[in-house]
């Protein structure tokens, strides 16, 4: 565009050096005076020119500088706005798979009542009330003398049954000396019901043999033997009635102790068919018919399903929600230890407390003391 531009000057310039002569006079001073105006005329045409040029450069330049910028902003914004999604994707990933998860994990109704053994906490605490209800009613009927309960022949039938008992069950002609032709009882059960571990070695007892060792125990421990009651006709003083009255706090607190062992008798008794799982999660052998007891059923939960190392590696794999549940569930399980802890406590504070109360009876009847309250009467 420069070059058409210069060349229609150098046209206009053409014409006008050829018109000066015909105007003009003198050729010379038309010559001279022509060039000069062209010259004058060519070069503000070339100023302008360059300054139309100069503008226009400029003007692309700043127009390129400022598409450019837009451009990288452009570019920035794209950038950002793919990696605002990248990072969403990713997050909505990372959800969906907790999701699975906890979908695949998430144990149903019956899973949690028969993975973790709950299915069969109601059922062996109310087996365990039943069972050592029962136990006590007839220990504490055997102490005071209930007819129901002790045979016709009273403290001497009680004696003679109990005697019998042991020859038969407890003792063993090859184990117990001068005893070959009076002990029948196997080797295995000797002094069966003088071990400890006849009671508080058992989880569920599987045989009525370890059941009857266990209440031989207790007996031996607590009411060895019962006694005759006073005939009640025949109180007619105040001696006989203060007789009877010590005689029945007597019984009161062996009944007392017999009830301590009747209900550690009664937690194990079977009655939750949860045996193949205990077995399976304590790697321990099943119970009596399928069935274990309230006692071995908090065991397994407390005590035995740590000791397998399948949940050790199990803990290691649990996501948030499986942990929780599982602090949900030590928690619960110990707060059952603890309940059963306290009913334990209260016998044996009661105990305690008879054991004092029958201090403060002894003082009473020290020298100098009973006669001092019988003058005061």
């Amino acid at each position: 565009m420069k070059t058409v531009v210069r060349l229609c000057v150098a046209a206009a310039a053409l014409w006008l050096w050829d018109a000066a002569p015909a105007k003009a006079g003198c050729c010379g001073c038309a010559w001279s005076a022509s060039r000069s105006a062209a010259r004058t005329v060519i070069s503000n045409v070339n100023l302008r020119i360059d300054e139309m040029e100069n503008s226009i450069v400029k003007t692309l330049e700043l127009q390129t500088a400022q598409l450019s910028g837009y451009i990288a902003q452009g570019t920035k914004a794209t950038t950002e706005a793919l990696d605002a999604q990248t990072k969403l994707l990713a997050q909505l990933a990372r959800e969906e798979a907790e999701t699975r998860s906890k979908l695949q994990h998430r144990p149903t109704s019956s899973g949690c009542r028969t993975v973790t053994g709950m299915t069969g906490l109601e059922d062996g605490r109310v087996t365990a009330a039943r069972a050592g209800s029962a136990a006590a009613a007839q220990e504490t009927g055997r102490i005071g003398g209930d007819r129901s309960v002790v045979p016709e022949g009273g403290s001497d039938a009680d004696s003679e049954n109990r005697f019998g008992l042991w020859t038969s069950r407890h003792c063993s002609g090859g184990r117990q000396d001068g005893g070959e032709d009076v002990c029948r009882g196997s080797a295995e059960r000797h002094d069966a019901d003088l071990r400890p571990g006849s009671l508080f070695d058992v989880d569920t007892f599987d045989s009525e043999e370890g059941r009857l060792a266990a209440r031989e125990l207790g007996r031996n421990l607590a009411a060895p033997v019962v006694w005759d009651r006073f005939p009640l006709r025949a109180v007619d003083t105040a001696q006989d009635r203060e007789l009877v009255m010590l005689a029945r706090s007597a019984d009161a607190r062996s009944a007392l102790a017999s009830d301590w062992f009747a209900r550690s008798r009664g937690a194990r008794e079977p009655g939750v068919g949860l045996a193949d799982w205990a077995a399976a999660l304590g790697g321990g052998e099943a119970g009596a018919a399928g069935l274990v007891s309230r006692h071995e059923l908090l065991e397994v939960l407390t005590s035995r399903r740590f000791e397998n190392p399948a949940w050790a590696i199990g803990l290691q794999e649990m996501g948030t929600d499986g942990l929780l549940r599982e602090i949900a569930l030590l928690q619960a399980a110990s707060l059952m230890l603890d309940w059963e802890r306290y009913l334990m406590d209260e016998r044996r504070g009661s105990m305690e407390a008879a054991r004092l109360g029958a201090v403060a009876e002894e003082m009473r009847r020290l020298p100098g003391l009973g006669d001092a309250l019988s003058v005061q009467r």
